[in-house]
């Protein structure tokens, strides 16, 4: 399946690729079934942290920003957006790769949160931590200096579904790639740019030999190298949108420092 966006604005209308997904094999989902068993050890540690990102990990990134209600009111009504377009995206997907979580292949996982009636792959909680990482550093005037801390917090995120026995390491994989895509275009739509597109091919997320392989967010998602993640080297402009540029200058200015 791939993700595009056609500008109603531009005649003539022309299809803009942003991310091209590929559905891992039934191989691959069953492999996996030990590393999300594995995960399980971890409930102990993390299951309060679990139950407060079940609706997401807004307040966890507030943590690492310093985002307050009262002084970032722009900056949470943008992230909003964005939450919503991610929802729309991750849904579609969802349903048209119709993947089966790990519960419904294994009866070991035993899930140690009530798992979600729509599909596995790709993870939404991976999606939208990724977007909001990577909305959060191209917002935010010095992003760069909370990069670390933010790509490890959606990471967390992310494989935190895995240790609850909602997902796959592959689902986070690809959760990683689609929030960075739309993200990508989010920037783009809201501050101008170009984009290229974003692929991910999940029949080829294992190593060696057809060996299992887990998550692992230090992988490149821009040399071309892993085999799974893809980025085009072509590129195609995508034209502001008023009223997101309007959002986004509002919500930069809450940002620079008080004089």
């Amino acid at each position: 399946m791939t993700l595009g966006f056609v500008d109603l604005d531009r005649k003539p209308l022309k299809d803009l690729a942003l991310a091209r997904l590929v559905r891992p094999s039934e191989k691959i989902f069953k492999q996996q079934l030990h590393l999300v068993n594995n995960y399980s050890e971890l409930r102990e540690d993390r299951g309060a942290e679990i139950l407060a990102q079940v609706n997401g990990g807004g307040a966890f990134f507030s943590s690492i920003i310093g985002l307050t209600a009262h002084r970032h009111k722009y900056t949470l009504e943008l992230l909003d957006l964005a939450m919503s377009l991610a929802t729309h995206v991750e849904m579609r997907f969802k349903h048209a790769f119709a993947c089966q979580r790990p519960v419904e292949l294994s009866p070991q996982i035993q899930p140690m949160i009530p798992t979600p009636g729509h599909a596995s792959w790709p993870s939404g909680h991976a999606t939208e931590a990724y977007l909001t990482c990577a909305l959060l550093q191209s917002l935010l005037p010095h992003g760069t200096k909370y990069r670390e801390q933010l790509e490890r917090l959606a990471a967390r995120i992310a494989v935190n579904r895995t240790v609850a026995g909602l997902h796959y390491p592959v689902d986070s994989a690809v959760g990683r790639l689609l929030g960075t895509a739309l993200s990508d275009f989010m920037v783009a739509r809201c501050s101008g740019g170009k984009l290229h597109e974003r692929g991910f091919d999940g029949r080829k997320f294992h190593g060696q030999k057809d060996t299992v392989i887990d998550f692992d967010p230090r992988i490149s998602m821009a040399d071309n190298q892993s085999g799974y993640y893809e980025l085009s080297s072509g590129s195609a402009s995508v034209a502001i949108s008023p009223l997101l540029h309007f959002m986004w200058t509002k919500a930069a200015a809450e940002w620079k420092p008080i004089k």
